[in-house]
């Protein structure tokens, strides 16, 4: 398939597809002629990037996990589950302040019903 149709079903962008490219992402595809011929693999690899962006990753990140595995031929485990502990902690972080927010929201709606109240009662 040519770079418009795997841009089509990945929803990513044709630059952005080259760039995933030029970082090290996608493995070259093959050419035919001056085009570019993009295999199922880029697809699903794709998609992958589209996920890990989605969970937080950047694209740093990825990009660290792709060069230690072409070089060590081997994807290096350790150091996506470390980072995947990471995101965790930091998720989990997140909530923690999400819930203050919504517990600091909820006494600020109760006050101001409460003030409201009063106002209401010295009419």
């Amino acid at each position: 398939m040519y770079i418009g149709q795997l841009a089509a079903l990945t929803g990513a962008t044709q630059k952005a597809i080259r760039h995933y490219e030029a970082l090290g992402l996608l493995p070259i595809p093959q050419r035919k002629g001056n085009y570019r011929i993009y295999d199922p693999i880029h697809v699903h690899l794709i998609k992958m990037i589209h996920r890990a962006k989605a969970v937080g990753f950047s694209l740093a990140e990825i990009t660290e996990l792709a060069q230690i595995k072409a070089q060590q031929k081997r994807f290096p485990l350790d150091l996506a589950q470390q980072l995947f502990q990471q995101k965790h902690q930091q998720i989990r972080q997140q909530q923690e302040k999400l819930a203050l927010i919504e517990k600091n929201l909820t006494a600020l709606e109760l006050e101001l019903i409460d003030l409201y109240k009063k106002d209401k009662d010295l009419d």
